[in-house]
């Protein structure tokens, strides 16, 4: 049975004219791909995002990773790979086939593929195992919800950690979150999604956070 999810290749170039959507790197499966800039200052500063019907075929073996430092390790200080199956989705409204903003059952690829210049912000959390349901009931009936108020917000997905390859922290859930380049994040709304539940999933984490945040560089559909 295939399993979609994502590839995040997550790269730093050595020369800073180099792209990540120079690569010729294309994984098996690709529904989409979205080409991302760090927009925080930290490293690695590249992230391609391949959207994959079935992400079976990077689990099995690490041969497809190892084919891309071979080609690509002479342009690239560092290649990392993290894999990751679709958990569920949020759309609003006004994208692609407007999807219920409450549904948690979207497709795994985008609705609409982001703007050049829009944000993604990427959020790793890592919840003791005791408490992995709380997590995920809080970003389903909280969490999830209150993004959605912030301006400029456009649609969420959620993943569940597969497997990793090269040097690469990773956490066991990842939330992206879609918004306009000009939006609320830092604003009151964003602020008012930190309530009574938001610390206590904090406190029951099992190490920090790890937040990313990006810029829409280009996009691409096969």
């Amino acid at each position: 049975m295939a399993v979609p999810g994502v590839l995040m290749r997550l790269v730093e170039p050595r020369a800073t004219t180099l792209a990540s959507s120079d690569s010729t790197f294309v994984p098996p499966n690709v529904e989409a791909t979205q080409f991302l800039e760090a927009n925080d200052s930290q490293k690695p500063s590249q992230n391609a995002v391949y959207y994959l019907s079935d992400i079976s075929p990077l689990l099995s073996t690490s041969s497809a990773y190892d084919e891309d430092v071979r080609a690509h390790g002479s342009e690239l200080t560092s290649i990392s790979w993290v894999v990751c199956s679709f958990i569920n989705g949020r759309d609003g409204p006004h994208l692609g086939s407007g999807s219920d903003i409450t549904s948690s059952s979207v497709e795994y690829t985008m609705s609409g593929p982001p703007a050049t210049g829009s944000v993604v912000v990427i959020n790793g959390s890592t919840p003791r195992p005791d408490k992995e349901q709380e997590y995920h009931d809080w970003y389903d009936q909280e969490h999830g919800e209150k993004l959605t108020l912030v301006p400029g917000w456009n649609s969420a997905r959620r993943y569940r950690f597969e497997k990793s390859y090269g040097d690469v922290e990773t956490a066991n859930f990842y939330g992206f979150n879609y918004y306009d380049e000009k939006n609320g994040l830092g604003g009151p709304e964003w602020k008012a999604g930190v309530t009574e539940w938001t610390l206590r999933i904090r406190s029951n984490a099992a190490k920090p956070n790890i937040r990313r945040v990006w810029s829409v560089v280009s996009t691409s559909v096969p």
